[in-house]
């Protein structure tokens, strides 16, 4: 398949063992990220690498970077799902800012669609980063150009930090003793790095229901079911990335069960963590459960990670509930990344 695009420009899909071409796409993934929204947190090289190398299970990652002569000009990452949710891709596709209008997007663009159909995808999603009322500028034109190109905004998840140095002790305090009432049937138990044994299986069964409880949007993903072997690879992945993980959740006493779970990884050495999923499970909702579980997983994060300096996190902008639990925290946002859909037939 032709793509528009320079005569000159060559698009190839990156060999993760080919170390200089990761370089060249982190590169270029990290400058258009300086350039369009400087204040988000970067992504390390080795995480980047890794991501290529390893990708999460039953998921297939592929980079194409988009040279001319010789000089990276763009770069595609496709996420493409296995198992349940076989029919979709979800991909980021940047283009640097001194090569864009030019073609260079609208040819990874081709070669973005050209795979997915050769992966018999039918649904595809685009990442495009907006601004959001008090943040800071964005450029919009991402999402025209995806929006001239058959796309549409399936899903709208807002970007928020939080600086740890401007949480205020005596208010965390309050929120923690105002809600520990609620949870006197649970244990909060919190770990760094892997996860115990005795907990593997309950992870796997709470983490299961995330595609059925988080907000979606008109996105589809489909539930999957996460093992004692899921979570085990997980870690070995995080761990072969160069990241650590920060966890808690909640025992139920009575029956054992993890009733929910949050979790913040850390890269290396870096100042930024990335707080990523936090659910409760619906039989053991009314407790407080998930603010209780943030609170002492953000004190566990200072204890063991004093040097990290700002927490992110992102959550789809329909979920009230996780969102005014953040907003307690002390969270703010910063910008929004809206996944644009195209369905294919």
């Amino acid at each position: 398949m032709n793509q528009e695009g320079p005569a000159d420009l060559q698009i190839r899909l990156v060999d993760p063992a080919d170390e200089p071409a990761v370089d060249r796409a982190h590169a270029l993934q990290e400058a258009v990220r300086a350039f369009d929204h400087p204040e988000t947190a970067p992504e390390g090289r080795r995480r980047f690498g890794g991501f290529l190398a390893q990708p999460p299970q039953d998921t297939q990652v592929h980079c194409y970077l988009a040279e001319i002569a010789g000089t990276a000009v763009g770069v595609l990452v496709m996420h493409l799902l296995g198992k349940e949710n076989a029919h979709y891709t979800e991909t980021e596709l940047a283009v640097h800012p001194d090569h864009r209008r030019r073609g260079v997007g609208t040819a990874l663009l081709d070669r973005l669609l050209e795979t997915a159909r050769d992966e018999a995808r039918t649904e595809v999603v685009v990442l495009a980063r907006t601004a959001v009322e008090d943040g800071p500028a964005r450029d919009e034109t991402g999402p025209r150009f995806l929006e001239q190109r058959g796309f549409t905004a399936a899903l709208t998840e807002i970007d928020r930090s939080l600086r740890l140095d401007t949480v205020d002790p005596a208010a965390e305090t309050r929120l923690w003793n105002e809600s520990i009432g609620a949870a006197a049937d649970y244990e909060l138990v919190s770990w760094t790095g892997r996860t115990p044994e005795q907990y593997l299986e309950g992870l796997g069964r709470i983490d299961s229901q995330i595609f059925t409880e988080i907000p979606l949007g008109e996105v589809d993903l489909r539930p999957r079911v996460i093992d004692t072997a899921y979570v085990i690879a997980r870690e070995d992945r995080a761990e072969a990335q160069g990241d650590t993980m920060i966890r808690t959740v909640a025992v139920h006493r009575p029956t054992g069960e993890i009733a929910a779970n949050t979790v913040i990884y850390l890269h290396g050495d870096e100042p930024h963590a990335r707080q990523a999923i936090t659910i409760v499970d619906p039989a053991h909702r009314g407790h407080r459960l998930g603010l209780l579980a943030k609170l002492a997983n953000h004190r566990q994060l200072r204890e063991h990670r004093p040097e990290v300096t700002t927490v992110w996190t992102g959550n789809a902008d329909t979920n009230a509930h996780m969102v005014a639990i953040n907003d307690l925290l002390g969270f703010r946002p910063v910008d929004a990344r809206v996944c644009y859909q195209r369905k294919l037939t």
